[in-house]
């Protein structure tokens, strides 16, 4: 083979592995782009809600008396650090997030957790906080709340709001105690003790 042969060879897969590693860069810039978007697309609508958060009224679900529907808005939290746990029926993973947010609160009592049910009756979500032996204020979550979080919202789900009221943080599926603990340090959020 000549050398003029093999030359123009080896100049044609540098340009095909040039070519592929043009076209992995494109293809990742446009997956970060969309992603970007699609985020955005999820949080706006949770971050433009966030002040009202503690106006919108909502049907308390452990209050005394449950034959009286006790109708209440989130006013009572502002000016603290609050944790809003979204939940609903039969979700193990809520299940496993409740037992983590009683521990959290241990170390955390400054921290105020609200639960929020989501896609359940009202006799299905107290139960489901009845089985857990839940001690946290509750509540079903309004429409207001639902359609700012998704109408098939991911459970469990927690906004953190600082005691401005601003959402520092959001997760999806369950957090451990260490992912909520580092969550709050990296926020800044010194409402624990050490």
């Amino acid at each position: 083979m000549s050398s003029k042969f093999k030359n123009s060879q080896d100049e044609g897969n540098e340009n095909a592995e040039q070519y592929s590693l043009m076209l992995l860069i494109r293809n990742a810039i446009i997956v970060i782009v969309l992603s970007i978007i699609a985020l955005s697309i999820i949080f706006a609508p949770i971050t433009s809600h966030a002040q009202s958060i503690y106006q919108e009224q909502m049907l308390r679900l452990n209050a005394e008396n449950y034959s009286v529907s006790q109708v209440q808005t989130l006013k009572a939290y502002q000016g603290n650090p609050m944790l809003t746990a979204f939940f609903m029926p039969n979700c193990r993973w809520c299940q496993r997030q409740h037992k983590v947010l009683k521990a959290l609160h241990q170390s955390c009592p400054d921290i105020q957790t609200v639960m929020l049910g989501v896609q359940g009756s009202k006799q299905a979500l107290r139960q489901e906080l009845q089985r857990e032996k839940n001690t946290f204020p509750a509540y079903v979550a309004n429409n207001n709340i639902i359609h700012a979080i998704g109408k098939q919202s991911p459970v469990p789900m927690m906004l953190f709001f600082n005691s401005q009221g601003e959402i520092k943080f959001k997760t999806i599926g369950y957090a451990s105690k260490t992912k909520l603990s580092a969550l709050l340090i990296q926020h800044n959020i010194k409402a624990c003790n050490t």
